[in-house]
């Protein structure tokens, strides 16, 4: 595939970012795409299920499509061990792919199995009155002194008394399976809705004075529109499509080797703790869907990079001169970045064994104690050790998805990589 082609089949235009670094990648230039414009400014994102619920740092969906109908043909298998939002899985069903979806955040799964599976509205329209009118009821009843004062802090009583009413009468509903999954999708969505946050940020920071002052949503139609959105969306995906989405770590996938024709995903750029919030956008709503305290400390234990002791870094020159400068800079992020990038590379190599043709990482690099972490190059590395060559490599340019002050450090993503790489 040639670089006209690529032009072709993405429809962009050349467009050389200010500021940005050259990568530390070393690849043929004639599969070198930097400076390529695959922001997908104003298309579509919302389309289909993507509107259910959003989810931070998602890939893009226009991104996802044409990645998939570029390289991978129709009837074939798609792996994301990180589906987080399930934006790959959405546009694999929508475009005749078989999907498998793995994650080890149970708000990711939820959100992903509700935007995939097909469920007709006769199934479903007749909760949304039956669970507002018992909102209603359990309103008049609602104690919020017993509620976690670390919840209560990203609520206004008046909506936190509503979600909580909510959340009893879907219990009421007595709902199972596909059907219970949609809704606690919708109850999250509402939840989402209705805090105290500044919106399109990847880590929760609260709204302050004017901000706070005119925020003040009705949670009851927040959760109507939702549903009435949800559940015209779900009705009309293909009917005979379904994703097998389970809890699955991308360090021991469950599979047997060349299951899977491709692996698209886009992985975490940093550990939990120093880059984006995936555990503290969602562990608000899986306190208020019903996931004790315990289940979701259990969940973050799998996040990549939370166990620090004992690991050791991958073979990768640009991350043993990045490791380098943290250890001089700031010594006790020395070990929690080594974490992470074993754990990385350990899925990296997993992807590898359960994958026969192509692997597409969508990734951007990430800022520690002032130092950039080149994870485009790193996962060059990584898996060129593992006998896996580097394809194709396209930027895009992002002008919300950023990560400010990481480390404290004024470091910001705006451009990501997409790696295709060719087993």
């Amino acid at each position: 595939m040639g670089l006209s082609t690529n032009r072709e089949i993405f429809k962009v235009k050349s467009l050389t970012p200010k500021r940005q670094k050259k990568s530390a990648l070393a690849i043929d230039k004639s599969n070198n795409l930097y400076g390529e414009d695959l922001s997908f400014k104003g298309c579509e994102t919302q389309h289909s299920t993507h509107a259910l619920h959003t989810y931070v740092a998602a890939i893009n969906p226009p991104l996802a499509r044409k990645l998939i109908e570029t390289y991978i043909p129709e009837g074939e298998s798609i792996l994301d061990p990180f589906c987080g939002g399930g934006g790959v899985l959405v546009e694999a069903a929508l475009s005749g792919r078989v999907s498998t979806g793995g994650e080890i955040n149970p708000l990711g799964l939820i959100i992903s199995k509700a935007k995939t599976t097909h469920i007709s509205k006769k199934q479903t329209a007749y909760l949304i009155e039956n669970i507002l009118q018992g909102a209603h009821i359990y309103l008049k009843e609602i104690d919020l002194s017993k509620i976690d004062s670390k919840i209560r802090f990203w609520f206004k009583d008046k909506q936190l008394s509503q979600l909580v009413s909510l959340s009893k009468a879907f219990a009421d509903q007595k709902t199972s399976g596909d059907i219970r999954n949609l809704f606690q999708a919708i109850l999250s969505a509402t939840i989402r809705d209705v805090m105290l946050t500044y919106r399109g940020e990847v880590r929760l920071r609260k709204l302050q004075n004017k901000d706070f002052e005119k925020f003040d949503p009705d949670t009851f139609a927040v959760f109507e529109k939702r549903a009435r959105l949800t559940i015209e969306r779900v009705d009309s995906l293909p009917t005979k499509h379904r994703s097998d989405i389970n809890v699955r770590d991308v360090r021991d996938l469950p599979f047997e080797d060349n299951t899977f024709h491709s692996i698209v995903c886009s992985p975490p750029y940093a550990d939990d703790k120093n880059g984006v919030g995936y555990f503290q956008f969602s562990k608000n709503m899986l306190s208020l869907l019903g996931f004790t305290p315990e289940e979701i400390k259990d969940h973050r234990s799998l996040f990549l990079g939370v166990v620090t002791t004992g690991k050791t870094p991958p073979k990768s020159k640009s991350l043993s001169k990045s490791l380098k400068n943290v250890l001089a800079q700031k010594p006790e992020k020395y070990n929690e970045a080594v974490a992470f990038y074993s754990d990385y590379a350990k899925g990296l190599s997993e992807m590898v064994r359960v994958t026969r043709d192509k692997i597409i990482i969508v990734i951007g690099n990430r800022v520690l104690a002032r130092t950039e972490f080149d994870n485009a190059a790193i996962t060059v590395e990584v898996l060129k050790d593992h006998g896996v060559e580097l394809l194709h490599h396209y930027t895009r340019v992002l002008n919300k998805k950023r990560i400010p002050n990481l480390g404290g450090d004024g470091g910001g993503i705006n451009v990501e990589h997409i790696l295709v790489f060719k087993k």
